[in-house]
């Protein structure tokens, strides 16, 4: 029978087998671990979803947060849950209010979705979203990185996500050449590599703020980096070439 130390051990040697197919090595993870938390400690969001681990409360600032601005978001999430404060109470609501509450934050499939979700949530599990990957993904309207974002911030796993902002960040760091577009599955799997064990919430919050507020799409703060020794394209060049291939897709 494997014993802890035994599982451990294999979970080192898939660890180190990852890196290496990544071209990744260990002291590289570690500088950008290390780098990227102590940057989020000084530089870190205030934002009010990250004061809860509530899974509802999670999955609501997630749905809200695509394709929208956090400005813009923030006022809309204290209402929205002011007005529905469970899946309970969202089930129960006629989407057409849902639909009125959500206004103006556009895309208005998203609230139809999240409705959808709290139903089936209510009807399925008695109203606890669950943080299993696979039974998240069943819902209509739960993609791999939302999936992976309620496992992080709601349930504490270390689970990985990728977003916009996380994929710029990691595609300049450690790839550079390519269209990230066509590079998903490589940066997903580099984003489940770099997440330091027990640390998945904090390392994903702060690669998400890192590429927000630092490493931006245009005028990135290259000097100020703290990934500027470690970064293949430091400097960034707004106007070469390279820079064009690597901007699409954000």
């Amino acid at each position: 029978m494997p014993t802890t130390s035994d599982s451990r051990t294999s979970s080192q040697r898939k660890n180190k087998r990852a890196r290496k197919s990544l071209g990744l090595a260990a002291s590289q993870k570690r500088r950008f671990q290390v780098r990227l938390l102590k940057w989020y400690e000084t530089h870190g969001r205030d934002l009010p979803w990250r004061k809860t681990s509530d899974p509802y409360h999670i999955l609501v600032s997630e749905v809200m947060l695509q394709q929208t601005q956090v400005e813009r978001v923030i006022p809309k999430y204290h209402e929205f849950l002011g007005r529905y404060p469970s899946f309970e109470e969202l089930a129960d609501a006629p989407v057409s209010d849902v639909k009125k509450t959500w206004y103006p934050l556009g895309y208005n499939i998203r609230p139809e979705r999240l409705h959808s979700i709290a139903c089936e949530t209510v009807e399925r599990y008695g109203g606890h979203l669950p943080s299993n990957a696979d039974e998240l993904l069943s819902f209509k309207g739960i993609g791999r990185y939302t999936a992976g974002a309620i496992r992080s911030f709601a349930f504490n796993e270390d689970a990985p996500i990728l977003d916009t902002n996380v994929i710029r960040v990691l595609h300049r760091v450690f790839m550079a050449k390519g269209d990230p577009k066509t590079q998903k599955a490589r940066l997903w799997k580099l984003s489940e590599a770099l997440i330091p064990s027990g640390k998945g919430y904090d390392f994903n919050q702060a690669i998400m703020d890192f590429g927000a507020t630092c490493c931006t799409a245009r005028n990135p703060s290259c000097r100020q980096c703290p990934m500027k020794s470690l970064c293949k394209t430091y400097p960034f060049d707004q106007k070469s070439p390279r820079a064009t291939v690597r901007h699409e897709g954000h």
